[in-house]
């Protein structure tokens, strides 16, 4: 199979980990089946091993099922998997063909995995339409794997194994009482899902970006020119084109949720995001997201929403990444912002890069209990002022609110706008 490259006759990407391969997603299904059931052998787990249907009433055969115990014939979860580069949440291809097969089968749960991470369902949650934290049982990272020819391989393989155990070990005992369901906190929740949509992001932008500098020396030029605007140095090496992928994903999310919180705060001066479904162009989908982005600059935020190189790079003539983007518009419509703490929110913002990765892309934050220390320090009156200039997530003003509060109840809420989420552009 020869490497597919970008056309600039198609607006269609390659998948961003597509390689010769010899393992399919059936062969990696077939593989986590063993796996699976020599943890519910060695644990001891009244479940029946994981198999695959050979008949079905519906015509449609889920990549793996498990049954209520060893010596039933119903299945208590279906199982669907796609390759690393999917997102695991994807609605239309991953999660409404596992319900109906769920459904279908009376299985009490399903779940979905591409092979990074597993999220488990409640049927019936699901086809009541739940709100989607109330419908995952429980969500498990599995590996970093990206070539699913590398999935035995022990580094992948024994972080694989041990989420498998975790996942069944937990369905066991929650199926047979031992415990209750595990509920999802809104906040982690949402910081998981946004988490996973910059994933998916940012393999979609370093390949095109990758691409883009081979093909265009210009277009190189200008990236090493925002590289050193922001203290790096560009080398052509891997982690550089990663590094910029994911910052222009961290962007791009970033003014998107804040715009939905603005705009739940502010509905009478600033409507709904609303992307057509049909549109397919990188550029018109810029110029939409922009007219929003417009009307935030009237009131103020020009440090989040001024544009620059790097966002040009967010928009590429790609029904794949138009199509992420879309879809997570959508998933924030789920999501009634306005009723949310001030707290919650700034967790959300403070939490949005993952711990390990700040550093690389010289971004830090302040403990909360250190901020809770300083504050008590420092914050003597209900009426004392704050003052925070290089604020990252808000957190000293999120905190400071709190304490506030805490001096006076009857004190009203001191912000009507987000103004303490506020950051630097080069620092989110």
């Amino acid at each position: 199979m020869k490497k597919s490259k970008i056309s600039k006759k198609s607006s269609k990407i390659p998948n961003p980990f597509e390689t010769i391969s010899h393992k399919t997603e059936r062969s990696a299904v077939a593989i986590l089946m063993h796996w699976m059931r020599e943890i519910i052998k060695e644990k001891d787990l009244d479940l029946g091993p994981p198999d695959v249907e050979t008949s079905s009433t519906d015509g449609k055969f889920p990549d793996t099922v498990i049954f209520e115990s060893c010596h039933s014939q119903k299945v208590l979860v279906v199982l669907e998997a796609k390759p690393p580069y999917f997102d695991v949440f994807d609605e239309e291809e991953l999660k409404e063909p596992a319900r109906k097969k769920a459904t279908t089968r009376k299985a009490k749960y399903f779940a979905l995995t591409n092979f990074k991470k597993l999220i488990w369902f409640n049927t019936e949650k699901v086809n009541e339409m739940k709100a989607e934290e109330e419908q995952i049982i429980e969500k498990y990272s599995l590996s970093e794997i990206e070539d699913l020819n590398d999935i035995e391989y022990t580094r992948y393989s024994e972080i694989i194994k041990k989420g498998l155990e975790d996942f069944l070990t937990k369905l066991y005992s929650v199926y047979n009482g031992k415990e209750p369901e595990p509920k999802q906190a809104i906040d982690e929740f949402l910081i998981f899902r946004l988490q996973e949509k910059i994933r998916i992001l940012s393999t979609y932008y370093k390949r095109i970006i990758e691409d883009q500098c081979h093909k265009d020396l210009s277009f190189t030029k200008e990236l090493k020119k925002w590289f050193i605007s922001q203290g790096w140095s560009f080398a052509w090496q891997s982690q550089d084109f990663d590094k910029v992928a994911r910052q222009t994903s961290y962007l791009l999310v970033n003014k998107i949720l804040f715009y939905d919180l603005l705009q739940s705060k502010r509905p009478y001066d600033l409507d709904p995001l609303n992307i057509p479904e049909g549109l397919t162009k990188g550029a018109m989908l810029q110029k939409i997201l922009q007219g929003y982005f417009d009307q935030v600059l009237k009131i103020d935020y020009e440090t989040i929403y001024t544009t620059d190189f790097i966002d040009s790079i967010a928009f590429p003539e790609s029904k794949e990444v138009i199509k992420e983007i879309r879809s997570f518009i959508n998933v924030l419509k789920r999501y009634n912002f306005s009723k949310l703490g001030y707290d919650v929110i700034g967790r959300i913002f403070e939490c949005l890069i993952p711990s390990e990765e700040r550093h690389n892309l010289g971004q830090y934050f302040t403990n909360p209990d250190i901020v809770d220390l300083i504050l008590r320090f420092c914050l003597h009156n209900e009426d004392d002022k704050i003052l925070d200039p290089a604020c990252g997530a808000g957190t000293f003003l999120v905190r400071g609110y709190q304490h506030k509060k805490l001096m006076n109840q009857q004190k009203q809420p001191l912000f009507t706008e987000y103004n303490f989420i506020r950051r630097e552009e080069n620092q989110i």
